[in-house]
């Protein structure tokens, strides 16, 4: 109960009891002194018996009903403390209603034999306070009902934020450990190829040596092929080198797929075409970091297992997912596609995050990685 409308019931039972006691007989005072006592006793109980607080009440306004029309004076005033207590426990209308009504009754019996003019003014004040108290209890719940729906939004704010770090803390995860893949890769590759490059051109260094004496034409041939072989390992290596350099981050949109389209077609003989479709939007660091990589491997297997001329990038944006598909025109291949070290990578790096990889070859290969979007 608000503290303001307790001391208001309070002061409705202690100030007609002592205002009403100057025209009490002497004779009187002390059964007068003991039913004031308790009504005030009364008061206190439906606080201190709340399951019991309905049929308190009902005593309560019973008892200083027969006070007043035993005693008269202003004790008329008391029933107003019950009506207090009765809208201040969350009454619904209908015993809102009901302790309007019952109110009007006990206070007109508690009037009975005083002037009509009081009790008129006296059931007008009635239903003013019931009005009053009725608004300010509506208010009340509502005030409460908000404060609970602001406490529930105040703790679903803090679930979505501890969320958002969880899955920064994720994404950072997925991102450092597709680096590490894509280094690890890189490694093999610089392994397996470079190396075996680097081996035939010592083979080709010695038997250019042992050919010399004997026939310079050839030996002129195999050190041209050298020269050749020496510049297309630097070309790799280069490649490679922006490839590792691309992983600085004081380099912005190290990921970007135009700039993967860019680099792809410098000097290498096919032509790759970027589309955007839907309603582009940022993406977490990490779908970025795997679109990137799956479309480098596809580009890579495109050029040296289908000899593609074109290629083609499309990127996609619907509400729930983002796909990415890069299809060629290269040859189809005639058995079933088998998952190779790069797919797997591939399929490694989407599950991470609940993708998936989808291959078609109809009319021309194309691989498609699709990775889902959070949505509101």
């Amino acid at each position: 109960m608000n503290v303001i409308l307790l001391r208001m019931r309070s002061l409705l039972i202690a100030i007609p009891a002592l205002v009403t006691i100057i025209d009490i007989e002497a004779r009187t005072y002390a059964p007068y002194t003991a039913f004031a006592l308790i009504a005030l006793l009364i008061s206190k109980a439906d606080n201190i018996m709340p399951r019991l607080a309905g049929p308190i009440l009902i005593a309560e306004l019973l008892f200083f009903t027969w006070f007043s029309y035993t005693y008269g004076g202003i004790l008329y005033l008391l029933p107003f403390a019950t009506l207090i207590a009765a809208f201040r426990r969350r009454a619904s209308v209908r015993e809102c209603a009901a302790w309007t009504a019952i109110g009007c009754a006990a206070l007109t019996i508690g009037l009975y034999g005083r002037e009509l003019e009081l009790i008129v003014a006296l059931l007008v004040l009635w239903g003013t306070a019931a009005g009053m108290l009725f608004v300010t209890n509506d208010f009340e719940k509502k005030r409460f009902k908000f404060e609970e729906l602001y406490e529930a939004l105040t703790i679903s704010n803090e679930q979505l934020d501890a969320a958002k770090d969880r899955m920064k803390d994720y994404a950072a995860q997925i991102e450092q450990y597709a680096q590490t893949e894509e280094r690890n890769r890189i490694a093999k590759d610089i392994h397996d190829d470079l190396g075996h490059r680097l081996i035939r051109v010592k083979m080709m260094s010695e038997a250019a040596l042992h050919l010399f004496d004997v026939d310079t034409d050839r030996a002129r041939g195999i050190v041209e092929q050298i020269r050749d072989q020496l510049q297309d390992s630097m070309e790799r290596m280069r490649r490679t080198v922006r490839k590792l350099a691309s992983d600085s981050d004081s380099e912005p949109r190290r990921y970007a797929l135009d700039r993967l389209m860019a680099e792809s077609v410098d000097g290498q003989g096919y032509e790759v075409r970027f589309e955007v479709h839907g309603n582009p939007r940022p993406i977490y660091p990490s779908m970025e970091l795997i679109l990137f990589k799956n479309a480098q491997e596809a580009i890579t297997n495109a050029v040296r297992h289908g000899e593609a001329t074109v290629i083609t990038v499309d990127l996609k944006f619907e509400s729930d997912s983002v796909s990415l598909t890069i299809a060629n025109d290269g040859m189809l291949p005639s058995e079933p596609v088998e998952a190779g070290l790069g797919m797997r990578g591939m399929r490694e790096r989407i599950a991470l995050i609940g993708g998936r990889l989808e291959v078609a070859t109809a009319e021309q290969f194309a691989i498609t990685t699709i990775l889902p979007l959070l949505t509101k």
